[in-house]
């Protein structure tokens, strides 16, 4: 190594060097403030968490509303201001605590508010309303257990709908604490917010109350009519406050007739018979000792509104088939459509050789089968959802027709295909008049000796059990109607031969299998009025059939890449209302009404429905019974004929009222008249209320005892 001072110095540096390093640094210093130009673009983006829940609700409501088929903008106006107002509650609530636990909190309330809305959206698609969370934890969680297909199939469709509910959540759980930093906010600006809400609250109730939908807001609240108009929160918000105000809800009474009947039914009510001489369907009723003994205003009211209506008559038909036997069916998603002279001749037979009723409805109460049920046997409008059935096993059922010839000493029992307790009829179906109630789990098994049974085995194998011990009252829930409507089901390889030989291409395949469901109805009562006959009963036997519900299955059968509408298909039109929706069958036949009183059968072509059938049997049977407390009328009477459903709609002999829309369509040769309109309304409105504080003040017990 060469000493240090004979080294060569270093060459000097070159100009050209010292540029590129001074380039070097700057562009080093613009590479940085490129970065951090990114690193502020992405905060530019990011949320402010208080805008969270706003922005999530109007998103949750908008998605319910186009997924349910209510559209997007029709009174779109509602679902954003409540929602708006729902979100900023929410927000206050998160922006009391510190950044760490407001995560947790964001993030369960968002899973939350999306397994609300996911839980609803299934819940309309299967069942084509929406319901209550307690109707749904009380009723549709027990069906689970026995139609789990159906719910993995409304779930496997449901996957987008799903996801899309739930991706706020999944965003803010993944990414939020980037994009949607939390933040803890002085009480003061927490205080701010929570005005600014109560301001929007306020806004949404003004346009609620003094808009066109102000009816459904209040007077006619039903909860799916509301939740189409103003949001699911919103729906859920008015049926507690509903829930929390029953005890205080005052009846107001409503003339129920025309003033030309009144001044009849005063003049019959002083000698105590009608004008014709049949006598008033009124038992011996006296309210003063009850109002003496309560100041339960509740009561007061409930007292005040039945003495001031009017009792119908007694006619001809009264005590028609006094001491006869009885047997009541509810089919499941029985359609008026099959009844086919061809196809279905045991049905046709039963409808036409009987008592013919040519504009009957079931109403769609929103429950599924437990509500078409309860309106079937009870005779009353069920108002809480599935949670009216239920509620039964508390209450004095004393007009079911169970109740009424249990207590004259008939056999009694009831009947289901099904899991017994399936809507908890274990613990109701006994309360409503018969002394054992029998399906699968708890011995219809031993009855049927199958796993499984359709109602042809059901039938065949029960009736033996009953048929020698007269008089019975007997009570069938079947199930083989029971959707979904598929080519694999031992239905369709059992009749659809025969169902395409008499329809041909008439229907679609699903609309073909669902006749081949009913056909296992129609061989069942084939096989039973061959063994009344074979029996020699018939004639002393009373069957009334007629359905849970219209058969809203057909609008959710569908497969992959196949959303058709087979309801559509079945009724030859698209409904448009609730009577379009849910005409339907009743049958009242008896063999003595092909026999002995032949001339007894006739058409009954003014509207009846399900809640008329109760008064309409007590009165065939000659039972003691007031028709006042009853919300249906006797078909045979004087009384004015009416049908209502619950979300206020009703039809009479004058003209139909669509409550979803607000429009009167007066029938052929009535014209529009504001004052019969209105005092219908009030009507409707009473008996929906009535109905409710019938089970909720258990009122029958309060008269009977």
């Amino acid at each position: 190594m060469a000493p240090a001072h004979l080294k060569e110095p270093p060459p000097p540096k070159r100009r050209g060097g010292e540029l590129r390093a001074r380039f070097g640094a700057v562009l080093f210093v613009l590479q940085d403030r490129r970065k951090a130009r990114r690193r502020g673009r992405g905060r530019a983006w990011t949320l402010p968490h208080l805008a969270l829940f706003p922005a999530v609700m109007v998103y949750e409501e908008v998605l319910l509303r186009l997924f349910g088929g209510t559209g997007l903008f029709r009174g779109l106006i509602y679902p954003v201001l409540f929602g708006l107002a729902a979100g900023l509650l929410a927000a206050c609530l998160t922006s009391l605590f510190r950044a760490k636990i407001s995560r947790v909190i964001s993030a369960a309330l968002l899973l939350a508010i999306g397994l609300l809305f996911t839980v609803e959206c299934l819940v309309e698609y299967s069942y084509q309303v929406y319901m209550t969370i307690g109707s749904i934890v009380s009723g549709t969680g027990q069906v689970v257990g026995g139609f789990t297909s159906d719910l993995l199939r409304a779930i496997l469709f449901g996957l987008p709908k799903i996801f899309l509910f739930f991706l706020p959540a999944l965003f803010y759980i993944f990414a939020g604490r980037r994009h949607i930093p939390a933040r803890r906010y002085r009480p003061a600006f927490v205080g701010i917010l929570l005005a600014l809400a109560l301001l929007v609250q306020g806004a949404g109730v003004l346009a609620a109350r003094c808009g066109q939908q102000s009816d459904k807001y209040s007077a006619s609240y039903e909860f799916n009519t509301a939740t189409q108009t103003f949001g699911l929160v919103t729906s859920l918000r008015l049926n507690a406050s509903r829930a929390r105000s029953a005890a205080s809800f005052v009846l107001e009474t409503a003339e129920e007739t025309e003033s030309e009947t009144e001044e009849l039914t005063e003049a019959a009510e002083d000698t105590g018979e009608a004008e014709d001489g049949y006598g008033l369907n009124m038992m011996d009723i006296d309210f003063a000792p009850y109002n003496a003994l309560t100041t339960d205003e509740e009561y007061l009211a409930l007292n005040e509104y039945v003495s001031s209506l009017t009792a119908s008559s007694k006619n001809e038909y009264t005590g028609l088939f006094a001491g006869k036997n009885l047997i009541l069916i509810c089919a499941e998603a029985f359609s008026d459509c099959v009844i086919i002279e061809e196809l279905t001749p045991t049905l046709y037979r039963l409808a036409h050789n009987g008592f013919y009723f040519s504009d009957y409805y079931q109403p769609s109460w929103g429950g599924s089968t437990s509500t078409g049920e309860f309106s079937f046997l009870m005779g009353l409008a069920p108002i809480n959802g599935v949670q009216s059935m239920r509620d039964t096993q508390y209450t004095r059922n004393y007009f079911t027709l169970g109740s009424q010839l249990q207590r004259l000493g008939y056999y009694s029992a009831a009947f289901h295909n099904g899991v017994y307790s399936v809507y908890s009829r274990n613990m109701t179906h006994e309360n409503l008049g018969y002394d054992v109630h029998l399906g699968f789990g708890n011995g219809l098994e031993d009855i049927v000796g199958a796993s499984s049974a359709n109602d042809i085995l059901m039938f065949e194998t029960t009736l033996q059990t009953y048929i020698d011990n007269q008089p019975f009252s007997v009570y069938y829930m079947t199930i083989s109607g029971h959707c979904t409507y598929l080519s694999n089901y031992p239905q369709v390889y059992t009749y659809l031969d025969r169902v395409k030989e008499v329809l041909g291409d008439s229907y679609k395949d699903t609309t073909l299998y669902y006749f081949c469901y009913q056909m296992v109805l129609e061989e069942a009562l084939t096989s039973m009025v061959e063994t009344l006959e074979a029996a020699g009963i018939a004639d002393d036997t009373v069957i009334c059939l007629t359905s849970d519900h219209y058969p809203y299955g057909l609008e959710n059968s569908a497969t992959f890449g196949n959303s058709e509408d087979y309801v559509a298909d079945l009724y030859g039109y698209t409904y448009t209302n609730s009577w379009e929706q849910d005409h339907n069958a009743l049958i009242i036949w008896s063999g003595c009404l092909e026999n002995e009183y032949q001339d007894m059968v006739c058409e009954i072509s003014a509207p009846t429905y399900s809640l008329d059938i109760v008064p309409t049997l007590s009165n065939l049977f000659g039972l003691e019974f007031d028709a006042r407390p009853l919300v249906g009328r006797d078909v045979f009477s004087d009384a004015e004929a009416l049908v209502l459903w619950n979300n206020y709609s009703w039809v009479t002999e004058r003209g139909k009222y669509d409550a979803v829309t607000g429009t009167y369509y007066p029938n052929e040769g009535y014209t529009e008249d504001a004052d019969y309109i209105s005092r219908v309304k009030q009507i409707v409105a009473n008996k929906l209320s009535f109905s409710g504080q019938v089970i909720d003040k258990d009122y029958y017990r309060y008269l009977f005892g």
